[in-house]
């Protein structure tokens, strides 16, 4: 018998393998999935509408059109507003980021000796230069 704790591993390397090896199929189920539930949705909103309104199956599908439509609208109207803010927010956050970032290199950098600030400088210099020699030339 294997012990739980192994169990747990074990079960765990499956699930990242199955991932790992599976995304795409699993990436296109998820789709025709929601593609499925968005039809579903539709169809029981104009099953609905008929039924409620009396109406033939072509007008039903055309409120449902603009009902769609309007839905879809308003959506996008509610992003365009929230996306100034979120905006702002991603915007402090990166620059947080990298005022995080630059204090870490600075620090790594005062840590360096000068013979290693030469040779970080020399290698970086001979990257770069290769870089520009082998995307131009």
């Amino acid at each position: 018998m294997i012990p739980l704790v192994n169990r747990k591993i074990l079960s765990y390397f499956i699930l990242i393998g199955l991932v790992i090896t599976l995304y795409d199929v699993m990436l296109h189920s998820l789709f025709i999935v929601m593609h499925f539930t968005f039809e579903w949705f539709e169809f029981a909103l104009e099953q609905i509408i008929e039924h409620v309104f009396h109406t033939t199956r072509q007008q039903s599908q055309v409120i449902v059109f603009y009902l769609l439509c309007f839905m879809a609208l308003c959506v996008l109207y509610r992003l365009w507003r929230a996306l100034p803010g979120l905006y702002n927010r991603f915007k402090t956050q990166l620059l947080v980021a990298r005022l995080q970032y630059k204090s870490y290199i600075t620090g790594c950098w005062r840590e360096l000796s000068s013979m290693q600030k030469i040779k970080w400088l020399t290698s970086f210099t001979v990257s770069v230069s290769c870089l520009v020699f082998f995307a131009f030339s």
